[in-house]
């Protein structure tokens, strides 16, 4: 028989294939009926309910627009709500796979913020939400505290870091080498500073003996601070004088403006103790300086300290949600600590949540490493053609988000499941609560307690 001669595709085939590819059959019933139009059996009810199935879809399909309507993932996380007023559930595991939200101003990405760590608060060991202009994660804290969770607020000036700690499980010398690139982004020095950084840094572990892997959290071995650093580079008179310069220069603002209650600690809190605690990080009124330091600091930290203790696969148990990340996922900072190691802590129990108000700057690497993409109201069409090629979606439904986006619904394409077909989803209004001032000593909870050692003590 030639080819062309072949007899049609029978219409309950047909029906079938569709049903199968938009989810239709995701219950015991649709798979026993599946099963007996699969096997070619002759059952009138199998037919009429599949076609009737086939027939509902698609009604609802052509009310919802060129999307997709999600699938019911029965999850122990709401989303929010698809276009016809139902929860989005997924499981709390998929975030994983890292987020990354674009929306112009006003478009809801903090509304989206808030609303996933709450959800995501119950399940999760650890969760860190920085404010970097703003002071929006406080809303949280009278919410979780009814829920019986403790979210402290600590403000940039309370903090008790030393960058030059080396972390949990990380050999010196690859700390060494990773602090000094983290120093040349955060202070915005020019690369041949990193050399000469590096080469400091290594200096001062082998005066303060800092030497072999640490493996428990007890302040046993003092580390050198940024003060140390300064007048190490100050008093260098083999290194190049503008290397040299450049870095007493970016350093020295940094010491007067957060001074030795922040960074002058030979020990200070760790990041292994912090991510087992929610907190709110607010960094709100420090200079931009101030903040790449502490910020990439803490992330470098834990993003080493899992890596180096092999953690592979391993469940969510630390959430990190960044308003405003648009520095730390910029194309023109390909060494920035969320830009260069997005990937590698995928699967080391680490779930990340960006929200960036353009797409215009953001490092490829960014789009190729988070997995769960959303898409809100721009103000510029690159935007939308630039996650829109990341999300895969169609000319219809790129025209469709410039048309008929608004504050509060964004179009999602999840990164697990069986299905990655963009939808829309709409985000609750968040409730008004009570806003408290700012962080004090209270609401750091047991922080204050935590193992420090200041310089000048020894």
């Amino acid at each position: 028989m030639a080819r062309d001669d072949l007899p049609d595709i029978p219409p309950t085939i047909k029906w079938l294939a569709e049903a199968r590819e938009h989810g239709l059959l995701e219950s015991d019933l649709g798979r026993v009926i599946a099963r007996s139009i699969a096997l070619g059996l002759d059952d009138p009810f199998a037919e009429t309910w599949l076609r009737r199935r086939v027939l509902r879809h698609r009604v609802r399909q052509a009310l919802a627009g060129p999307f997709d309507l999600p699938r019911d993932q029965s999850g122990n996380l709401i989303l929010g709500l698809d276009l016809r007023g139902r929860p989005v559930r997924v499981p709390v595991a998929w975030l994983n796979a890292h987020c990354c939200t674009i929306g112009g101003s006003g478009s809801g990405k903090t509304t989206k913020s808030l609303f996933m760590a709450l959800g995501v608060a119950p399940h999760a060991r650890g969760l860190w939400l920085f404010d970097l202009r703003k002071s929006e994660f406080r809303r949280l804290v009278p919410l979780m505290q009814r829920w019986g969770i403790a979210l402290l607020r600590v403000h940039a000036r309370q903090l008790r870091l030393n960058p030059l700690q080396v972390p949990l499980w990380v050999e010196p010398r690859a700390w060494a080498s990773a602090v000094a690139d983290m120093l040349v982004h955060a202070m915005s020095l020019q690369s041949r500073s990193s050399k000469l950084l590096h080469a400091l840094i290594l200096d001062l572990y082998e005066e303060f003996q800092v030497e072999g892997v640490r493996t428990d959290t007890r302040p046993t071995t003092q580390f050198p601070t940024l003060f140390d650093l300064r007048q190490a580079a100050a008093g260098c008179s083999e290194a190049h004088p503008q290397a040299k310069a450049a870095i007493v220069d970016a350093l020295d603002p940094v010491l007067l403006s957060l001074g030795p209650a922040v960074l002058g600690y030979r020990y200070g809190w760790t990041t292994h103790d912090l991510a087992r605690r929610h907190v709110v990080f607010e960094f709100a009124g420090v200079s931009r300086a101030d903040q790449d330091l502490l910020l990439n600091t803490l992330l470098l930290s834990e993003f080493m300290s899992r890596i180096a203790g092999g953690l592979s696969n391993a469940p969510m148990d630390l959430y990190i949600s960044i308003d405003e990340a648009a520095r730390l996922v910029s194309a023109a900072n390909p060494s920035a600590v969320v830009s260069d190691m997005l990937g590698l802590v995928r699967g080391a129990g680490i779930g990340i949540d960006l929200s960036v108000q353009s797409a215009h700057d953001v490092h490829p690497a960014v789009f190729s490493n988070t997995a769960f993409k959303c898409i809100g109201r721009c103000g510029s069409a690159t935007d939308y053609d630039a996650l829109g090629a990341a999300m895969g979606l169609t000319p219809p439904q790129r025209q469709w988000a410039m048309q008929h986006l608004v504050p509060g619904t964004f179009v999602v394409q999840l990164g697990e499941g069986t299905n990655r077909r963009p939808f829309v989803l709409r985000v609750p209004p968040f409730p008004n609560e009570p806003e408290a001032g700012r962080p004090t000593e209270d609401g750091l909870g047991d922080l204050p307690r935590l193992p420090t050692r200041p310089a000048g003590t020894e």
